[in-house]
């Protein structure tokens, strides 16, 4: 009688890939994936995850090239990939391709120095923040729909003067409490909405592009961007063809590039 043989392999990385337009995972086929320019193959899981064995835990540069969307390059970090369950969310934004065949607002253009840019919708106001507990990280929040924040990417609105605070969603603890990836820094009422974020793409020659979904009446979204340090924002209605292009903090505005509410 043969032996036995048993072979183990190790989780290495799990990914979860979203179209960040829509939230939904992405799960098309023609999907490139690569470890510091090494081509590399996952798993598909039942669940939509894709799973890397044997993944090595030295920190590590990972690129996603998929069809209809910008390529994206994420750095894999040491503590991440030596983690029991290492999981890396990848937020992918659609490009000209995508924007073609299926309705999308876009914001695209050239901002010297840009460095980050997303969006957060402003009737989105199905979860509001309750209080913080900085010890344990936790963002409490009224929840009335339980929905399930399960990506990884929010922010808390303050919506008497039009910003927000970025966070990152790493645990949900229950319906109404959550754990954040690092601290809030600003403080907020027990009215402030925490909206789902929309990421957009930062590509060569300081161009950017933002795309977001067309699928509700109100067509108003607060966009942030980051260059030279600093969050700028502005309310974008597409409903308004001339508010689709970033534009200059007016004069005197605070330091850190806050425009108050006022329409288009």
């Amino acid at each position: 009688m043969e032996p036995t043989v048993i072979i183990r392999h190790r989780a290495g990385l799990v990914v979860r890939l979203i179209d960040t337009s829509t939230g939904r995972e992405v799960g098309q086929a023609d999907i490139c994936f690569t470890r510091n320019g090494k081509t590399v193959f996952p798993m598909h899981r039942p669940d939509g995850k894709l799973v890397f064995l044997d993944f090595p835990q030295e920190g590590c540069s990972f690129a996603v090239k998929a069809g209809r969307f910008y390529p994206k390059t994420v750095e894999l970090t040491p503590e991440l990939l030596a983690s029991p369950m290492p999981l890396a969310e990848i937020h992918l934004v659609p490009d000209q391709d995508y924007a073609a065949r299926w309705p999308c607002g876009t914001v695209e253009g050239v901002w010297p120095g840009i460095e980050e840019i997303d969006a957060v919708r402003m009737t989105d106001a199905a979860c509001l923040a309750q209080t913080y507990d900085e010890r344990r990280g936790i963002l409490n929040l009224f929840n009335p729909h339980h929905l399930a924040l399960d990506r990884t990417y929010y922010a808390v609105v303050n919506p008497d003067d039009c910003r927000y605070e970025p966070i990152e969603i790493v645990e949900r603890c229950s319906d109404q409490k959550f754990r954040l990836a690092a601290p809030l820094k600003q403080p907020f009422g027990n009215y402030f909405p925490v909206a789902r974020r929309i990421l957009g793409a930062v590509l060569p020659q300081d161009r950017y592009a933002l795309r977001v979904p067309e699928d509700a009446s109100d067509r108003r979204w607060l966009v942030r961007w980051r260059s030279d340090g600093k969050d700028f924002y502005q309310l974008v209605d597409f409903a308004l063809p001339d508010s689709v292009t970033l534009r200059s903090p007016p004069a005197g505005q605070a330091q850190d590039g806050a425009e108050r509410c006022k329409g288009g």
